[in-house]
């Protein structure tokens, strides 16, 4: 006497509404997981050089603001003017990438209110008495 039997897994159709109801379950779970960290609150860096000088930009709060400045022959860039509270400077460094022809500076801020404010990086001379670098200006609107 030999029995064979069929056996199958019911299909998704046949497990009926509560497979379906699993299902949306966990799609809605993985919305919710993939959506969390997408909140309006994420910063953003925005990047600036010499050729950015005498412009305006617009940054949210929170936002990072990166200033590269290169310096072609002697001197180098000093320390930071701001005029308002609504960006605080961080911190000075070396950039990561060096020429030949002179030190390039990165210089780090963030926007921690809102408002509108100047930042100047005045350049030092060095000993040659070569020609006058004017100041890195620009103007930051923190919204």
């Amino acid at each position: 006497m030999n029995i064979r039997r069929k056996i199958t897994q019911p299909s998704f159709r046949q497990m009926g509404s509560k497979a379906s109801l699993c299902f949306a379950s966990i799609l809605i779970w993985m919305a919710m997981l993939l959506t969390a960290g997408c909140g309006s609150s994420r910063s953003h860096i925005i990047s600036l050089n010499n050729e950015d000088a005498g412009r305006s930009v617009v940054a949210s709060v929170g936002d990072t603001i990166e200033v590269t400045l290169q310096t072609i022959g002697p001197g180098q860039y000093g320390n930071p003017i701001v005029s308002s509270g609504p960006v605080k400077f961080l911190e000075e460094s070396p950039a990561t990438t060096t020429i030949p022809a002179g030190p390039t500076q990165r210089y780090r801020f963030e926007a921690v209110s809102s408002g509108q404010v100047e930042i100047t990086i005045p350049h030092t001379e060095g000993s040659s008495g070569g020609p006058a670098i004017p100041a890195f200006t620009i103007t930051i609107v923190v919204q």
